[in-house]
């Protein structure tokens, strides 16, 4: 499930995720589109669209109550509370220990980024210990890695961040039917 680069600083090979690169390709592909729906989002997606590929009772759908105050991004409040995100759509396993939407600083106290955990709300955990989190004010999903506290752009906004979930797992049931093995 790694796609091999070169690193030109270097010229050694270096590994790349595949869900950082089908995210980045995406959002590429939706900035330079410069498209923005009537939701304010890159896409409009159902909840029934996330159903029926993760199945009922898998698709997490939150609350005003489950925000935090800094979430004020209305179109990425709108698709959580409509739409949802799946709970365990590799390769985000998503909170869902019941517990309202935390910030970075709530959920890490002092070990979040000084100047922006009070505006990230984390959404769930990638394999390699990376934060998914989504900017309050703007609704642009980031990473954060609590070994080296930098912010890494992921999709431009939660609809991007799903269907790259979304697209991930259909490539996986594609090869799967094929008879690959993961990498």
């Amino acid at each position: 499930m790694h796609e091999v680069t070169t690193d030109t600083a270097t010229r050694t090979p270096a590994r790349v995720p595949l869900f950082w690169t089908s995210a980045a390709v995406i959002g590429c592909l939706l900035l330079s589109a410069g498209r923005r729906t009537a939701s304010g989002l890159a896409l409009d997606l159902s909840y029934r669209f996330l159903v029926a590929e993760f199945g009922r009772g898998r698709v997490a759908r939150f609350e005003d109550i489950d925000f935090p105050p800094a979430l004020t991004h209305e179109p990425t409040r709108r698709f959580l509370r409509e739409t949802g995100l799946p709970e365990h759509g590799f390769p985000l396993d998503a909170d869902d220990d019941g517990i309202p939407l935390p910030t970075l600083t709530e959920h890490y106290g002092d070990e979040a980024p000084e100047e922006t955990g009070d505006h990230l709300v984390r959404l769930g955990r990638l394999p390699d210990g990376s934060d998914v989190v989504v900017d309050g004010p703007t609704g642009t999903v980031l990473t954060w890695h609590p070994s080296d506290a930098s912010l890494r752009p992921l999709t431009p906004d939660v609809s991007t961040l799903v269907l790259t979930l979304w697209l991930l797992r259909r490539a996986g049931a594609s090869e799967a039917v094929a008879g690959f093995e993961p990498a």
